[in-house]
This record gives structure tokens, sequence and C-alpha cells, in this order.
């Protein structure tokens, strides 16, 4: 029996020191997803940074838009209050050069020196009806 004795108790020391083998292995593995754990927290911790920057800049973005948004409302506003002025001086305008040109096509001038004068004014009163 000392014979099957020794061949058991040799192969259970090869077998414990594969155990002891296989555990320093599995050590090592551990201690690497330990450091990955710990540089995922770290990435994590940036990421949770990072979000809150993006947060307060949407939030300051967000403040000036709704600003721009208030200047462009009154400067929009201002514009078609001017465009309303322009549109009544323009009919204004409209209802003189008619007025004008009326007025001069009405009456027949006496002489050769008021006629050159009134082909003048009718190419001025012509030339004003073409502007507007």
């Amino acid at each position: 029996m000392s014979t099957i004795g020794l061949i058991l108790d040799l192969g259970l020391a090869g077998l414990l020191v594969a155990t002891i083998v296989l555990a320093v292995r599995l050590h090592r593995k551990l201690e690497g997803l330990k450091g990955g754990h710990d540089e995922l927290r770290l990435l994590v911790e940036g990421l949770n940074e990072a979000t809150r920057r993006a947060q307060a800049g949407i939030i300051e973005l967000r403040m000036a838009a709704e600003a721009s948004a208030a200047r462009l409302g009154n400067q929009i506003e201002a514009a078609r209050k001017s465009s309303d002025e322009l549109s009544l001086l323009v009919a204004s305008a409209n209802n003189l050069a008619d007025r004008l040109v009326r007025a001069g096509s009405g009456g027949r001038p006496a002489d050769s020196a008021s006629r050159a004068g009134a082909a003048s004014d009718q190419g001025i009163l012509r030339a004003l009806k073409d502007v507007r």
C-alpha cells in the first residue's frame, strides 16, 4: 500500500500545484479587473462632470437665445412700424404725383417758352410717376 499511497500523494500534490497555479492566475486577473474597475469609476466621474458642464452650457444658451429673441422681436416691431410709415409716405407721394400730373395736363401754355417749361415739367412728372 505504500506504493499506492505514494502515487496518490504525488497525484494529490500535482493537483494542489495545479490549483495554486490557477489561483495565482485568477488572482492576477482579479487584480486586473479591480484596476479596470477603478479606471471605469474615474471615467464615469469624468462623464458626470462633463454632463454637468453641458447642462450649465445649455442653460446659458437658452437664456442667450431668449434674450436674442426678445431683441429680434423688438427690431421686427420697429421695422413693421417703419414699413407702415414708409407705405403711408409712398401713398401720399403717389397721390401728390397724380395731382401734379393732372394739374400739368389740364391747362395749355400760351407761348413757346411756357411750352418748353411745361414739357420739362411733364418729363419730371413722368419720371416721378415711373419711379413710384
